[in-house]
């Protein structure tokens, strides 16, 4: 309700109203009505089946019953929802070719069609998600929250239409008999689009609260540059960044491995190149499985901790590598504080305030 709460309310407005004015299902319209009958309802019957067979096998029928009244609080609402926009928007694209359409047809039609698209993504969200290895009451947030960035934007865009809808149309009194009656209509107009206003105000705290809360308290103010505080506390990390994103020619980089949601990964994440190994929490998340990186942690041991040349050149030209980078994180990790080894194949490129940044020879990188 926070996050969709008003655009959902201006949806269900301006779906009601244009429901109200439709005119009864004919007979010509029975495959339409069935086809989006089918289609809202085809995620909820997969779920039902699916979870029944579950059920059957696991022999607990008591909860998969439990768990379907549960769903069905929001699925069927959503459902019914998603089928009444979608027939509004084929019934009105069928009525724009009528010899005097209603004006406006083609518009309402479009809105009702991203109206339909944006609940069957919140529908699919409440019977399906995608299984990672987060568990309990966090299972379905990667799920939900990918889901709902796009119904936020398709119902933004609604909300938007179903404004100018309602104030233009809803409440165009014309030629009203009374004054009385003319004056009752206006101060409705004036009270819903005051209280919508005010909803709308109130979501611009989100706006304001969260640029206070992004914007980095740096010497020189605030600012929305996520690396500035990197200038005082560790300006040659920062300007190896710098000089990695901006100057150097492009190829893949190697740097420490660590723990998620640290500052691990931070050159790749900030300079856009490509690292051998990132976080590992993620590609497990992702993937699955520990697979398809393989051995390339130990293999970023072996070149940031060995002695044997021929070994780690071989693992630089397998991976494709072309910057070997040199910071803290790294020194702390591997307990390096240069790689004197290497310098048959690595030269350095960039050298400022303890980071180092070596090039393999350019006879020596793998094609990429």
């Amino acid at each position: 309700f926070v996050v969709l709460g008003l655009f959902v309310l201006l949806s269900l407005a301006l779906l009601a109203k244009i429901l109200l004015r439709m005119p009864r299902p004919e007979p010509a319209d029975a495959p339409a009505v069935a086809t989006v009958v089918v289609v809202a309802v085809l995620p909820l019957g997969l779920w039902i089946a699916t979870g029944f067979m579950f059920a059957i096998v696991t022999n607990d029928a008591a909860a998969a019953l439990d768990d379907l009244g549960r769903r069905l609080t929001l699925a069927g609402p959503g459902a019914a929802i998603v089928a009444t926009a979608a027939y509004c928007a084929i019934s009105l694209s069928r009525r724009v070719a009528h010899p005097e359409p209603i004006k406006g047809q083609p518009a309402a039609a479009f809105a009702l069609l991203l109206m339909a698209l944006a609940f069957y993504l919140l529908l699919g969200a409440e019977l399906f998600h995608i299984v990672d290895s987060f568990g309990g009451a966090h299972r379905r947030m990667n799920t939900v929250f990918k889901f709902y960035y796009q119904a936020w934007l398709l119902l933004g865009i609604v909300a938007a239409f179903a404004l100018y809808s309602l104030n233009r149309q809803l409440f165009n009194y014309g030629m009203a008999r009374t004054r009385a009656i003319t004056a009752i209509r206006e101060i409705t107009r004036i009270t819903v689009l005051t209280f919508l206003a005010l909803l709308l105000a109130a979501s611009f705290y989100y706006t304001a609260g969260a640029t206070l809360d992004r914007s980095a308290a740096s010497a020189g103010g605030r600012t929305l540059d996520g690396l500035a505080f990197l200038k005082e506390s560790d300006p040659g990390e920062y300007a190896a960044i710098q000089w990695l994103r901006d100057e150097a020619v492009p190829g893949r980089i190697i740097e420490a491995v660590g723990d998620d949601y640290s500052d691990y990964g931070r050159i790749s994440a900030a300079t856009g190149r490509a690292a051998v190994l990132g976080w590992k929490g993620h590609e497990i998340q992702w993937r699955g499985s520990h697979e398809a990186f393989a051995g390339r942690e130990e293999a970023l041991t072996a070149i940031y901790s060995g002695s044997d040349p021929a070994e780690a050149r071989r693992l630089l030209e397998f991976y494709g590598v072309r910057y070997v980078y040199l910071g803290h994180r790294e020194r702390e990790t591997y307990g390096v504080s240069e790689l004197p080894q290497y310098g048959d194949f690595l030269k350095t490129v960039f050298h400022q305030d303890g980071v180092i940044v070596y090039e393999i020879s350019e006879d020596s990188t793998a094609e990429e």
